[in-house]
């Protein structure tokens, strides 16, 4: 029979760390459900980004805004969204662990253009995985002001969509 201070030591540690442990516990849980959905996530998120740009290429098609547009996996975790010109774009989204970061550079004109510099002019966005508490994946664009969420690749899609060939951003 354990000693009376051993049973009493480990009665306070259950105590002490009951808290600290559930939470690891649940943090735990969450790491697991990014890693098993985060990657499924970002692949349906690429393949929405493709339909986008196929379809904005065929509407402007015959137009003469119309521009060579790509959208080419350079690894299993990144892909490069490039348009020659009007807008001229540039961006890479990759995929690392718990977060998506959108890294990308636009123009009105051309690449070189009048008050174009690729380095200088460049955008960062971070978009983090989060488990809701029905155990489901979303995306949370946490510098945005409300942080917006996204529980669907192609509302992410749409949204980067809009950043990269919009107006705006």
């Amino acid at each position: 029979m354990a000693k009376e201070w051993i049973e009493k030591l480990a009665e306070e540690i259950k105590d002490k760390n009951k808290d600290a442990a559930a939470g690891y516990g649940r943090a735990q849980h969450y790491a697991g459900i990014v890693s098993a959905l985060g990657k499924e996530f970002f692949v349906s998120l690429v393949l929405c980004l493709q339909e986008n740009v196929d379809a904005l290429r065929s509407r402007l098609q015959g137009d003469a805004t119309s521009s060579e547009t790509r959208v080419q996996s350079t690894r299993a975790d990144e892909v490069k969204i490039t348009r020659s010109r009007f807008p001229w774009i540039e961006a890479r989204l990759t995929h690392h662990e718990d977060t998506l970061t959108l890294d990308y550079a636009k123009g009105l004109g051309i690449e070189g253009g009048p008050k174009i510099d690729p380095q200088s002019g460049r955008k960062v966005r971070t978009f983090a995985f989060q488990v809701a508490p029905d155990d489901t994946l979303v995306v949370q664009d946490a510098f945005a002001e409300p942080p917006q969420q996204y529980k669907q690749p192609e509302e992410l899609a749409r949204h980067i969509t809009e950043l990269l060939f919009g107006a705006g951003a």
